[in-house]
């Protein structure tokens, strides 16, 4: 064992004993750590390889660094099924986070050519655009933006929108009956208005989900959704079977 130790790459033993301090506590999130000079000269190496070690833990999630900060032990993120990602407010919960909502807009626009493609409707048909943001234990985590034809939606503002996942809303509202649910992820950065909303700076990485929700009945497009999540907060997991 000792023999595989010593036949290890220099980087790579760096690697995993900044990996143990971190995965053993001695570490804590959040906490800055050395600076590649700074554990150049407590460990007798080249910054060279000192850089190496610790690009792979950023690689490897464990840590994150910060323009004109420095290097961070990484926040631990939280890993959700990719079907969860229907059902944030469930999601969290299910995992004694704390959760709550702000809506930021609440307004109402005209079908554009896109928007009318996707959900089957004219364009310049009137549709209720909303953006909430949602907070884990007080962080905010996920930005919303959800468009809801308004002739099959009506009286929307009377919701209370901040207490209601868009499946409830859908269906108990609204007596629904949902169908499946269409979504893709997609990395992405955050733009100059996401990242003010997001409370993050521009360029941000973020993952997108969009969703596309069916009427179970008549098979047609009924709300498209576009959110955004903090990619530093969460993981997404999928199953395939073989």
């Amino acid at each position: 064992m000792a023999h595989e130790t010593i036949n290890k790459p220099l980087y790579v033993r760096i690697q995993e004993y900044i990996a143990d301090l971190i995965l053993s506590g001695k570490l804590s999130p959040e906490t800055k750590i050395q600076s590649e000079r700074e554990f150049s000269d407590d460990l007798g190496v080249s910054r060279m390889t000192v850089r190496k070690a610790l690009t792979e833990l950023v690689n490897e999630g464990l840590l994150e660094r910060r323009h004109g900060s420095g290097t961070y032990v990484a926040k631990p993120k939280v890993t959700y099924q990719a079907q969860e990602m229907v059902r944030y407010i469930d999601a969290m919960k299910l995992r004694n986070i704390s959760t709550n909502s702000q809506s930021l807009e609440f307004d109402e626009i005209v079908a554009s050519r896109r928007l009318s493609d996707i959900l089957h409707i004219e364009i310049g048909d009137p549709i209720y655009r909303i953006c909430l943001l949602r907070l884990a234990n007080r962080v905010p985590v996920i930005l919303e933006r959800i468009f809801f034809p308004c002739a099959r939606f009506p009286d929307l503002h009377e919701w209370d929108l901040e207490k209601s996942s868009i499946i409830d809303l859908i269906t108990d509202a609204y007596n629904i009956k949902l169908g499946p649910v269409s979504q893709t992820i997609e990395a992405v950065t955050a733009t100059d208005t996401v990242a003010q909303q997001l409370r993050v700076e521009e360029g941000f990485p973020l993952l997108m989900l969009v969703k596309i929700f069916y009427n179970a009945e008549s098979k047609e497009p009924i709300v498209f959704a576009q959110d955004y999540l903090r990619s530093d907060y969460a993981r997404i997991e999928t199953h395939v079977d073989l």
